[in-house]
C-alpha cells in the first residue's frame, strides 16, 4: 500500500482536517465537525484502509457521526461511505456519476481495490441548498458546482469556516464540470468572506486566494475563445504550459502534479468555447 499517508488536524475547535493518499503527490482531504458525543463528517478519504480508519477514529473520541457528507461523487471523496449508518447527504446530481464509475474505478465487494467497501449513494439528496441540525448550531449544505455539476460546500456561518471538497483547490480543476459553474461558486465563495476553507486536496485557504482562481479560470477560457477563433489547433492549444496563465510564484509552489489538472482544464474550456460556437 505505500507510505503511510493518513493525518489528523485540529484546525480550529471541534473542527479536524483528515489527510489522506491520493496518489501523484497530492493527498485527499475529509473533514469532521464534532460537538459533545457527535460529529458531522465530511468525505471518507479514498483508500479503503484509510477511510476505515476514519470511521474508527471518529467514534474513539466518543463522537457518533449523525451525518456524512459527499461534497462530490467523486470515488476518492466517497470510497467509505458504507461504513456509516448515518443519513448520507449529497448533491441530487452525484448518485448517477457515482453509480456508472464506481465499478471502473473501484470495482465490486469482491475486488481488491474495493477492500469489501460496497457502493452506497447518499440518502439525503437536495439541488441547491440544505442544513443539519448539529446539536443546535446550523450546519449549511450550499451547492457550488463548477469541479462537477453535484458539487457542495459545507458552511459554519457562526464560525465562517467553509469545507469547499473540490471546490477550492490548490489549481482549480474543471475537468469533469464547467469552468463557468466554477467561476460563479468561487464568486458565491466570496462573498461568503470565510475566514477559513478546508479544500478537498491540500492544507486550508483564505478566500483571498479565491480571486486568483476566478483570473485563471477566465485566463484560461479568453484564451480558448481566441485559439477557437484564430483557427489554433486544439493539440497546440492543450499543450500552453501553466506559465502563460500563472504566477511563476505559483507555478512553482503547485509544482509537477498539477500540470495534468492544467491540462485537463484546456481540454474542457476547449470543448466548451466550440460548443459555445456549434
Amino acid at each position: 500500500m505505500g507510505q503511510e499517508t493518513y493525518s489528523e488536524r485540529e484546525v480550529a475547535p471541534g473542527v479536524w482536517l483528515v489527510g489522506g493518499y491520493h496518489g501523484g503527490g497530492m493527498g485527499v482531504n475529509a473533514a469532521v465537525l464534532t460537538s459533545g458525543h457527535h460529529a458531522v463528517v465530511v468525505d471518507t478519504l479514498m483508500r479503503p484502509r484509510e477511510a476505515r480508519r476514519l470511521a474508527k477514529r471518529v467514534r474513539s473520541w466518543g463522537a457518533e457521526p449523525i451525518a456524512l457528507v459527499n461534497t462530490h461523487w467523486h470515488t476518492d471523496h466517497t470510497v467509505g461511505n458504507s461504513l456509516y449508518d448515518c443519513p448520507i447527504w449529497g448533491q441530487k446530481l452525484g448518485t448517477r456519476y457515482l453509480k456508472h464509475y464506481w465499478p471502473k474505478w473501484v470495482g465490486g465487494p469482491r475486488d481488491k481495490r474495493a477492500e469489501g467497501l460496497r457502493l452506497k449513494s447518499p440518502d439525503r439528496r437536495f439541488d441547491w441548498r440544505a442544513s443539519i441540525d448539529f446539536d443546535g448550531r446550523e450546519v449549511q449544505l450550499l451547492r457550488l458546482p463548477g469541479h462537477t455539476p453535484d458539487s457542495i460546500g459545507v458552511y459554519l456561518p457562526d464560525r465562517r469556516i467553509l469545507v469547499a471538497g473540490d471546490a477550492v483547490m490548490d489549481l482549480p480543476f474543471v475537468w469533469f464540470g464547467d469552468s463557468r459553474d466554477a467561476i460563479r461558486s468561487l464568486r458565491q465563495i466570496q462573498r461568503l468572506r470565510p475566514r477559513m476553507i478546508l479544500q478537498g486536496h491540500g492544507p486550508p485557504s483564505s478566500y483571498e486566494r479565491v480571486e486568483a482562481d476566478i483570473r485563471y479560470l477566465e485566463k484560461i477560457r479568453r484564451a480558448a475563445r481566441e485559439a477557437r477563433d484564430g483557427g489554433v489547433a486544439r493539440r497546440k492549444f492543450v499543450a500552453a504550459p501553466m506559465e502563460e496563465f500563472l504566477p511563476p510564484s505559483r507555478v512553482r509552489a503547485l509544482g509537477d502534479p498539477y500540470r495534468g489538472f492544467h491540462t485537463g482544464n484546456l481540454w474542457r474550456v476547449w470543448i466548451e468555447a466550440n460548443w459555445a460556437r456549434g
